[in-house]
């Protein structure tokens, strides 16, 4: 039959505390098993220097957006997005904050699931590369909008 398994000493894998020296810095920075990757087990608290550039140009070229949009507005375009249409008519500052927002929200959970992969072979760090490539192309396309 089978036992229990006891323990006769403290675990050793326990909890860091947040702000501590140790958790502050952060200690995982790969997965270190293959299941990890499989499903939310796999947690990291550091990570790759290149997801915070890809972040904060992201971020960036958000706010770019909402200033050519706002800009585009004036010279008498629309907007088509009606989530977005909504917080302009409310407000401009609701506009921009709606907008950082869900960008930022969005950019979180990216982030924090870089590692997972979809459909087999997509990591999730991929579609914070296409989203980064579809912004550039938005801002051109406002600049060649702003041109005319």
């Amino acid at each position: 039959m089978n036992q229990p398994e006891q323990r006769s000493r403290r675990e050793r894998r326990h909890r860091i505390r947040p702000f501590s020296i140790p958790g502050l810095r952060g200690r995982r920075r790969r997965l270190r098993r293959a299941d990890d990757s499989a499903g939310e087990e796999g947690r990291l608290d550091l990570y790759p220097p290149a997801l915070l550039v890809i972040t904060v140009a992201i971020l960036l070229l958000c706010a770019l957006d909402a200033h050519n949009t706002l800009l585009i507005l004036q010279l008498g375009g629309r907007e088509i997005n009606p989530l977005m249409d909504y917080l302009i008519q409310t407000d401009h500052h609701l506009f921009v904050a709606g907008k950082f927002f869900l960008t930022g929200s969005g950019l979180l959970l990216f982030v924090g699931y870089h590692h997972v992969a979809l459909w087999r072979h997509l990591k999730v760090r991929y579609i914070l590369y296409g989203l980064l490539v579809l912004y550039l192309f938005l801002i051109a396309y406002q600049w060649v909008l702003l041109a005319r």
